[in-house]
């Protein structure tokens, strides 16, 4: 069995007045919770401006876990119909109310149970499993930029330059149903492999490469901090956020307290 470390870490950033991203990892103190569900991590980077973008990456963050816990489907079931229920309060939220008319937000979460890793998102909100020194990029960016690559009219180095690489071509919140991207299959974890959860705040300004190098070494919270630390010494011109998970052998870990660890826990 595996226990998990978790670092979750959050940032405005050097350029922003405000903070748009939500972020949770979420470890049930109810033992019939852990069992049937394990853990779930959320990054949600939230868009629309000021209170309209903290408020849709909140009800995502928030209503994705609030209903993955409460499904009684298979992990990847739960996690799926979370992030519609959760898409569905926030474009309901936002017609309500005028001053929140297109608000919307960018998600990813994974979610944890005994040694497998179940994961969905929208936008580009990514998810990396980091392994043995390598890393792999477990989400595809749902950007209009992306999508040129994708069918060939831009190459991976013109769209990282690229002056509307931040151009969602998909989001939650923005249409009453969402087109939900979920992994095939479970990622069958292995002792010490690590799953990144990031905004684009952090992976605009760091290579895949260099994500690895940092998110892999020493502990699971100086890693995570090191990265944020890399992101804001490169102009930190988005709000950033992160949540680093290591999956341990129970008998590998030792409890120690991370003051830069911030973790939200459910009954």
């Amino acid at each position: 069995m595996f226990e998990i470390d978790a670092s979750v870490l959050t940032h405005m950033g050097k350029v922003r007045t405000n903070n748009e991203d939500s972020v949770t990892f979420v470890r049930p103190n109810a033992a019939e919770a852990r069992k049937s569900h394990g853990v779930l991590a959320v990054v949600a980077d939230g868009m629309g401006g000021h209170e309209a973008g903290e408020l849709a990456s909140k009800l995502a963050a928030e209503g994705i876990a609030r209903g993955y816990y409460r499904s009684c489907a298979t992990p990847p079931e739960a996690l799926a119909d979370a992030f519609r229920e959760a898409n569905r309060e926030i474009f309901e939220t936002s017609a309500k109310d005028p001053g929140l008319k297109g608000m919307g937000t960018t998600c990813v979460a994974a979610a944890i149970l005994d040694d497998l890793a179940w994961w969905a998102w929208v936008g580009d909100s990514r998810l990396y499993l980091l392994r043995r020194g390598r890393i792999y990029r477990m989400s595809e960016d749902h950007t209009v930029v992306h999508e040129m690559v994708r069918r060939g009219l831009l190459t991976a180095e013109e769209a990282h330059c690229h002056p509307e690489r931040s151009a969602l071509a998909r989001a939650m919140g923005t249409r009453e149903s969402i087109e939900l991207a979920v992994g095939a299959q479970p990622i069958h974890l292995a002792d010490g492999d690590r799953l990144l959860l990031c905004s684009d705040g952090l992976h605009d300004l760091l290579t895949d490469e260099e994500i690895a190098e940092y998110a892999g070494e020493t502990l699971v919270a100086a890693s995570a901090e090191r990265l944020l630390l890399l992101a804001l010494e490169r102009g930190g011109f988005d709000n950033i956020s992160i949540v680093l998970l290591e999956a341990k052998l129970e008998s590998e870990v030792v409890k120690k307290p991370a003051s830069i660890t911030r973790e939200h826990v459910c009954e």
